[in-house]
């Protein structure tokens, strides 16, 4: 009897710590913010030419467990396992710590080296748009904005209920690669990035007022971007409600959030 209950104080140690992670990490997201008159970190991950980085991500380089992808700045400084990409990130100074980008449980090696993050932020944060009805914007062209339902946030100002729109997630190792973590608005999930699954039944998430939680799967994780008897993934509903808000009507989506 004491091996599964030791195992289960690990694992609960280990989500735990995991979240404590994430809050440090949305603090000097918000530290950056208070010194930069409200702007919002980037989490865009893409230089102005190939296989750059961007100067103002929050956190740029790549986290898969393929060292020798250059899409996000060259190798070795910006690869999975080099604490040097986390240093070139916009909140490194309020942080200056690599541990705090990586979950305990995250097991994921390469050359005997641990990757060294573990977590993403919400594209629609400075990043992206994906499968908005109307538009299509990204960090680089702000002038197209407008043409969006969703609001791509730029300024801490135009979220009106942070404690309603989600920062940072803990992506799972099949999906991790950029420090952005594509949510798609359409009426069903076609992005490619998936909450983690190394705490079971659980992941760690984290939103711009400041408090984080760890939100229970509804339905099995490998349901995330299918449609299972004529239903989207209820899991990317709920996350769906918290991850951006209309531009058009003023409707904040995340005031109907699901309970639970």
């Amino acid at each position: 009897m004491l091996l599964p209950a030791v195992s289960k104080a690990k694992v609960a140690a280990q989500r735990s710590v995991c979240l404590a992670n994430l809050q440090q990490l949305n603090l000097g997201c918000k530290m950056y913010s208070d010194d930069n008159a409200g702007q919002l970190v980037s989490c865009w991950p893409l230089g102005s030419t190939p296989k750059t980085a961007n100067p103002y991500s929050w956190c740029p380089g790549n986290a898969s467990s393929n060292p020798s992808v250059t899409t996000y700045g060259p190798v070795p400084e910006y690869s999975c396992t080099n604490q040097y990409a986390l240093e070139q990130g916009k909140i490194w100074p309020y942080i200056s710590s690599s541990i705090v980008y990586r979950c305990p449980a995250d097991s994921r090696t390469v050359n005997g080296q641990p990757v060294v993050r573990s977590f993403s932020m919400n594209s629609w944060l400075s990043g992206r748009s994906q499968d908005d009805p109307t538009g299509s914007s990204t960090f680089e062209t702000p002038q197209d904005d407008l043409t969006l339902t969703y609001t791509l946030f730029r300024r801490e100002g135009q979220i009106l209920h942070p404690d309603q729109i989600w920062r940072l997630i803990e992506e799972d190792d099949s999906t991790i690669n950029d420090s952005m973590f594509i949510f798609d608005m359409g009426l069903v999930n076609q992005a490619p990035d998936m909450p983690s699954t190394r705490h079971g039944n659980t992941y760690a998430l984290t939103f711009v007022d400041g408090h984080a939680e760890n939100i229970v799967f509804r339905a099995p994780a490998d349901h995330w971007n299918k449609v299972v008897n004529h239903q989207a993934d209820p899991d990317w509903v709920y996350l769906k409600s918290f991850t951006t808000f209309s531009n058009k009507s003023g409707t904040i989506d995340a005031m109907n959030k699901p309970q639970g």
